[in-house]
């Protein structure tokens, strides 16, 4: 008797800890998107057919939202609710109406109810729709300059046509050391120019790489903050600093070729005097 009346009262909270397990809401870091398709006006969004398999069920009745967040300011945005059987069959969902030529924040966030828990996740990417030519691009930054070194520094030039705040990270991957990186920030098209000092001479220290964050706050259509997107792409190969010797040979070079040509220029001007003062 002395066991059961210590039982009795926790039998009075098990329908209440059932039924808070059996309604969590969880959050699935499930990756939606397969692959981007962007058109002048919009994107066509492939899913992941993996996705589709485990988060898109008939059984666990879903619900999908597609939106397009803008990062150029004033901008609109555009927000979709996507019933799943139109998604079965083709696996593409598609947003349109959005400006030519322009950056966003496409994502596809979904909601699906199971058994025992409300299952909700979200898939965001950064993608630029196409100019009027049709040209595709897949970073801001449209031209990367000539990559020049001397001893111990890498001096480069880049172009970006961010159209909205942009942090821009330059940094050298692939050498023997990581040298601290440059930061910029731009909200304009505009050219960078910088250098990366303190470097050792004749050094292979690998390929110039470029990590460009957006700095536009934005929120999803359920509601979610969206962070985190970034573009990372590197260019050029083993860019490797001018060797001490072989510099000061250059410079010891170019000097002499240029006192040489200074001397024979005035040996010139002095035998053509001589001659127009002969008498003719």
């Amino acid at each position: 008797m002395g066991t059961l009346s210590l039982l009795l009262p926790l039998l009075a909270f098990l329908p209440l800890i059932s039924t808070n397990r059996l309604n969590q809401r969880l959050f699935v870091p499930a990756r939606a998107i397969s692959f981007v398709d962007p058109t002048k006006h919009g994107f066509r969004v492939i899913l992941h057919d993996s996705f589709i398999k485990t988060q898109l069920a008939a059984t666990l009745i879903p619900m999908v939202y597609l939106s397009a967040i803008p990062l150029k300011r004033d901008a609109p945005p555009s927000v979709q609710m996507i019933y799943p059987d139109s998604i079965y069959d083709d696996k593409t969902i598609s947003v349109t109406g959005l400006l030519e030529s322009s950056w966003y924040y496409v994502c596809v966030e979904w909601e699906n109810v199971s058994r025992h828990n409300e299952t909700v996740g979200s898939d965001c990417r950064m993608y630029k729709t196409l100019d009027r030519t049709g040209k595709k691009a897949e970073t801001t930054i449209e031209e990367v300059g000539s990559i020049d070194t001397d001893i111990n520094t890498v001096f480069y030039r880049l172009h970006t046509s961010a159209e909205f705040p942009l942090r821009i990270t330059v940094s050298l991957k692939g050498g023997p050391s990581s040298p601290p990186a440059q930061v910029f920030f731009t909200n304009e098209s505009t050219e960078l120019e910088g250098s990366i000092p303190n470097l050792r001479q004749f050094t292979n220290y690998g390929r110039l790489c470029v990590l460009e964050e957006p700095l536009v706050p934005a929120y999803s259509a359920t509601g979610r903050v969206v962070t985190g997107l970034t573009i990372h792409k590197c260019y050029n190969q083993d860019i490797t600093t001018k060797d001490y010797a072989l510099s000061t040979f250059d410079s010891e070079q170019a000097a002499y070729r240029t006192a040489s040509s200074t001397s024979l220029s005035v040996l010139l001007l002095i035998l053509l005097t001589a001659l127009s003062l002969l008498p003719r």
